[in-house]
């Protein structure tokens, strides 16, 4: 009878009291703080609005099932992840297809484009030896070793006239 009793005073006493405030507290904090876990984590991988209300709801209602049932199906990566793998994937499938841009205006141009269809900067030549289309950059066509036409614009070849006249004339008066 003795630790009847004992047992009797010690859950009446206000010690044990305390422990089991502690402990509710305790616990509401932490059902709490999952709660704002999953809603964060629900909002970061999912742009659906209803299973991001239905993932909250289970998790406030039903806690620690509804935390398993979260991370059972849950997306495997966040938005913003996703955003970037595609941003990525996009990237090296552009530069692996090898499309280029217009030098002038930096219109996207297909491979067999010999002028740009926005600004008609010539951006490729064709080879007259071996029927290749190649950077107009080029002096000399990558497939054959022909030489073909230089793309040098006619604003460049009226400057240079001019600059090679202006450079005769200088070098004929100080003579």
């Amino acid at each position: 009878m003795d630790t009847i009793d004992s047992i009797i005073a010690f859950a009446e006493s206000p010690l044990l009291d305390f422990i089991l405030k502690g402990v509710l507290i305790y616990l509401a904090i932490l059902w709490f703080a999952m709660v704002v876990w999953v809603a964060r984590d629900v909002i970061n991988r999912s742009n659906n609005i209803l299973f991001q209300v239905v993932m909250i709801l289970l998790n406030i209602i039903l806690p620690i099932f509804g935390l398993v049932l979260y991370l059972i199906i849950r997306p495997s990566r966040t938005l913003l992840e996703k955003y970037y793998d595609e941003l990525e994937y996009s990237f090296l499938n552009d530069h692996a297809m090898g499309d280029d841009h217009c030098e002038r205006c930096e219109e996207k141009l297909l491979p067999d484009f010999l002028y740009c269809p926005s600004c008609a900067e010539k951006v490729r030549n064709s080879c007259s030896g071996c029927k290749h289309v190649y950077l107009s950059k080029y002096v000399v066509c990558p497939y054959c070793g022909k030489k073909g036409k230089s793309n040098v614009s006619k604003k460049e070849k009226t400057s240079s006239k001019k600059k090679s006249k202006k450079n005769k004339e200088k070098t004929s008066s100080s003579e």
